[in-house]
């Protein structure tokens, strides 16, 4: 019996310094809670403002967009550039082969459709985006059904024999006070980025396995973000692709909308993709029909 008391109250001992380091932890991570901004809330790139229907920009946005069109001044390397009009060439034959129902291939660009997930950077789309912010890693969060882990415990990215494309990449971070950098490596391509789809011809852009992106993110007041962007690839583009774009805090939505939840409505699924090429539903089915 005193030996049994005597191994219980060694436990309970042992325990003791677990117990504190626990606590230890919990109030170093309140206080480390105490030194990260505020970006609560749901945020929206500023060139949708003033959004019309049919997600067209109206006159401030496109006031905005084309001080961000005058920064993306894009060159591709010749090889590279080569290779994108030979693409171009190949998704404008695919179309006029059958111009009702355009290709849904990847390699065209042609991303979208129901289900689909916008990949990085997916910050110049229409919809609203959320931030979470821990000490360990910001999650940003879009309504088109992306989210995009930032990692900010230390680590760094994986070594290359473990890393494959992803479509948000892989994505390391660290603060600068308020601002946060980070650091993306590992994207998969095609990537939707306004200036080099612009230059190419392609809604969605291939790029080659050294495409690295680096932002600088922080709020300048209460209802505006301030997001620095570059973008470098040296076999694709000749120099790297730098804008500083604004993003908006949305006042009148209080909540994130589950957009992939037209999904399930063969009423609003618009244009699936079938055999390859998106279909455009002109009727939902009757009741009780399948969909295509």
């Amino acid at each position: 019996m005193i030996r049994r008391a005597i191994l219980m109250a060694g436990l309970l001992l042992g325990a003791c310094p677990s117990f504190a380091h626990a606590q230890t932890s919990s109030k170093a991570r309140l206080e480390a809670f105490a030194k990260l901004p505020d970006w609560s809330g749901l945020w929206e790139l500023d060139i949708w403002v003033d959004e019309l229907d049919g997600q067209e920009m109206g006159p401030k946005g496109m006031a905005r967009a084309k001080v961000y069109a005058a920064q993306m001044q894009v060159e591709f390397t010749p090889t590279w550039q080569a290779k994108l009009d030979q693409l171009e060439k190949t998704a404008h034959a695919e179309e006029s082969s059958d111009a009702n129902n355009p290709p849904a291939f990847e390699e065209f660009g042609r991303l979208g459709g129901c289900g689909w997930t916008p990949g990085f950077p997916a910050t110049m789309l229409p919809g609203t985006y959320e931030w979470r912010v821990t000490p360990e890693e910001t999650t940003l969060i879009s309504l088109l059904g992306s989210v995009r882990h930032i990692y900010t415990d230390g680590r760094s990215h994986p070594p290359p024999d473990e890393l494959w494309p992803m479509s948000q990449g892989d994505s390391v971070g660290h603060w600068e006070g308020d601002t946060l950098v980070v650091d993306t490596v590992s994207i998969r391509s095609p990537i939707y980025f306004s200036g080099l789809a612009r230059r190419s011809g392609l809604p969605a852009v291939p790029m080659s396995n050294e495409l690295h992106g680096i932002e600088r993110i922080r709020m300048i007041n209460h209802d505006q973000m301030q997001i620095d962007f570059t973008l470098e690839d040296p076999i694709a583009l000749t120099k790297p692709v730098h804008v500083t774009f604004i993003w908006n805090r949305v006042k009148d939505i209080d909540r994130m909308e589950q957009n992939a939840d037209d999904c399930d409505s063969a009423a609003t699924e618009r244009n699936p993709i079938v055999n390859g090429r998106y279909e455009t539903i002109t009727k939902a089915p009757a009741p009780g029909q399948p969909s295509k």
